[in-house]
């Protein structure tokens, strides 16, 4: 199945059916759903049905939307950027993958047809900030700082110049709390390491002096062993899992072609000595 054929299929929804007409479209919405695959989910966006006329504050989202599964998101376009919502369903896709939280993430088709990139509105969560939580007895320190250790590495490997500590959403367990990292509009193919000066190194210096070392090299370590193991093919499933509109075929060519290339490890292996030796921060 195509992102041609999809493209078919969500105009069939959004024009004049009959009978027999809708009976087919329900046939291989069904089919598409059965064959299981994350990649044959994500062909059928979510449909916008609802955008919030009151505008967002944030510098990178332009809006908050509901869709037909009942659930509001967070979007985010190209308008202020041009690779926002690749690096942002890469960045997440990526996260997901080497075993760090991100909220749900969707492509989300506007009621003009086109798609964007949208985070689930996470409810229900605290009023405070993680690390106002952690200060107040709330929330340990030693039960979160691994994950922010690993995020730290990520972040240095998807050149996130953006992690301030607002960049986390804290949600209740059924024991304790978990965190999730959102927010790569500023990552991947818009910045080069190091990330000296920006909001994720001093972010991290910050955490450092307020709470403690947490860069461990166990858990940098283990997030960086992560990245190393994705295969190219593994990117290319990533890169096809959005639309190609959101990045030119060069581009993920390019993308592809470095991940296999020593460029990649040598990449790895400067993140790992820089925060051996303190050199990242």
């Amino acid at each position: 199945m195509s992102w041609g054929a999809s493209a078919a299929l969500r105009a069939a929804r959004r024009g004049q059916q009959n009978y027999r007409q809708k009976s087919a479209l329900k046939s291989l919405e069904r089919l598409l759903r059965l064959a299981g695959s994350d990649r044959a989910v994500t062909l059928i966006p979510l449909r916008v049905v609802w955008t919030d006329p009151v505008g967002l504050a944030s510098a990178d989202a332009s809006g908050v939307v509901r869709c037909d599964d009942g659930c509001e998101y967070a979007v985010k376009d190209d308008s202020k950027h041009s690779k926002t919502m690749h690096s942002e369903w890469f960045c997440s896709r990526l996260a997901e993958a080497v075993g760090i939280a991100v909220p749900p993430f969707k492509i989300c088709e506007r009621m003009d047809g086109t798609l964007v990139f949208g985070s689930r509105w996470e409810g229900g969560v605290p009023n405070e900030q993680w690390y106002e939580m952690v200060q107040n007895g709330t929330l340990k320190f030693d039960d979160v700082k691994a994950l922010l250790a690993n995020v730290f590495a990520f972040d240095n490997f998807v050149h996130n110049v953006d992690r301030h500590g607002k960049n986390y959403i804290v949600r209740p367990q059924k024991n304790g709390y978990a965190l999730f990292a959102h927010d790569y509009s500023r990552a991947w193919l818009r910045h080069a390491l190091p990330l000296t000066g920006q909001n994720t190194v001093t972010a991290a210096r910050w955490i450092t002096a307020n709470f403690g070392q947490y860069l461990n090299v166990a858990s940098t370590e283990d997030t960086l062993d992560k990245i190393e193991s994705i295969r190219d093919s593994d990117v290319s499933s990533i890169i096809n899992g959005h639309p190609p509109s959101w990045i030119t075929k060069l581009e993920a060519d390019a993308i592809v072609t470095w991940w296999s290339s020593p460029a990649r490890k040598q990449w790895l292996d400067g993140i790992r000595q820089g925060i051996k030796d303190g050199s990242y921060l």
